[in-house]
């Protein structure tokens, strides 16, 4: 879209934009769409024009009246006043518009659950104080204080960029307060360990999906994204390349890169998910909620006389036992799908022998003969 030749380009930041000369220097006019930009510039433009117009017809050089534009002006009044949710909602659109949607999603949770007194107000009027307050005053360990803090000072640091507002309140926004350590997750004993397998045992229709999380040290969402066709009974493997999330059913995005993975299936495992050798191999082999998961691992630990903890303290324990088992570093890696620290650590990692491998497999399936 052009007007008076000049062209609106899209920026690299989601907005729109074009630059005009105006006495010597040039300018450059923002806008959120294509539309409102075009606007923007068809006011500068004319208004450029007519004071070369009227300096030329009163016999005096450009130059002088041309100075009398003020860049501001034509933009300053078409500026929108946004209300902090308003902008909050345009941020993640325009400028974080490639997050995955269960990140986009945890953002929103997180801004508005503990912004929530201001998200009607003018995003000028917030202060450093009121967003000092909110992040020391939100409950949760200092990791989610420091997330909460990068978000703000994102979310104001373009807006004055795009002098949205005159003053950046997060500029000294003071380092969030330490909260009380939250209790540290931990693995089960081997004797623990063997209490939950032979209770989950005992009534496997129930507690199958925890068991295999113990078993083979994978993460509830990989667990619940399990199919048929992710099990090779011939060669023993599982497949990982999916995680399942019920609150976004069609992200299957795994963790990471390192997550998609092929697996050793161990033994015990094997005799469990024999059964599905002829299922449908595109449907889940887990349709169970979240919520069902952890009231039945909560039925788990008081049969089995066990501490509390979380269902990802079961991949945490089958980490411990590959350790305390002296099983290679780099094998436990690629198992639970870790992130390789380093280029030379991954060179390593890919050239250990295939008979390494199957000597550690055996190691673990000696456990649960």
């Amino acid at each position: 879209m052009t007007y008076k030749n000049k062209t609106i380009k899209k920026h690299a930041r989601g907005n729109w934009f074009v630059r005009i000369r105006v006495n010597g220097k040039y300018i450059s006019i923002y806008g959120r769409t294509k539309q409102e930009c075009y606007e923007k510039l068809k006011v500068v433009a004319d208004k450029v024009e007519q004071e070369k117009w009227l300096a030329k017809l009163a016999g005096l050089t450009a130059t002088p009246i041309a100075q009398t534009v003020v860049v501001p002006a034509p933009i300053v009044p078409t500026v929108k006043a946004y209300t902090l949710q308003e902008w909050f909602d345009e941020w993640l659109t325009s400028y974080k518009g490639n997050l995955r949607a269960i990140t986009a999603k945890n953002y929103r949770i997180l801004f508005e659950t503990h912004c929530a007194e201001w998200l009607s107000m003018n995003i000028a009027d917030i202060t450093n104080a009121m967003l000092a307050r909110t992040v020391n005053g939100m409950n949760g360990c200092k990791q989610a204080k420091d997330q909460l803090k990068s978000l703000l000072k994102q979310l104001f640091a373009i807006a004055h960029n795009d002098k949205l507002i005159e003053n950046n309140p997060t500029l000294n926004l003071p380092k969030p307060k330490a909260t009380p350590p939250i209790r540290k997750r931990q693995a089960l004993t081997a004797e623990q360990e063997k209490r939950f397998i032979d209770t989950a045992l005992a009534d496997l229709d129930k507690y199958e999906p925890l068991l295999v999380c113990l078993l083979q040290g994978v993460r509830k969402g990989e667990m619940l994204a399990l199919r048929p066709n992710d099990l090779d009974f011939e060669r023993n493997t599982l497949r990982i390349d999916e995680s399942y999330d019920e609150q976004n059913p069609d992200d299957l995005l795994t963790k990471n890169t390192d997550s998609n993975r092929v697996m050793p299936m161990f033994e015990l495992t094997r005799k469990i998910l024999l059964k599905y050798a002829n299922a449908n191999p595109t449907e889940r082999i887990y349709e169970v909620s979240t919520a069902q998961l952890y009231r039945r691992l909560a039925e788990l630990q008081a049969k089995a006389n066990l501490p509390k903890f979380t269902v990802h303290e079961l991949r945490h324990t089958f980490i411990t036992r590959c350790h305390e088992k002296k099983i290679d570093e780099m094998i436990v890696q690629k198992w639970v799908g870790h992130q390789i620290g380093s280029r030379m650590t991954k060179a390593v990692y890919t050239h250990i022998s295939n008979d390494a491998e199957r000597e550690f497999i055996e190691l673990l399936n000696a456990k649960t003969a």
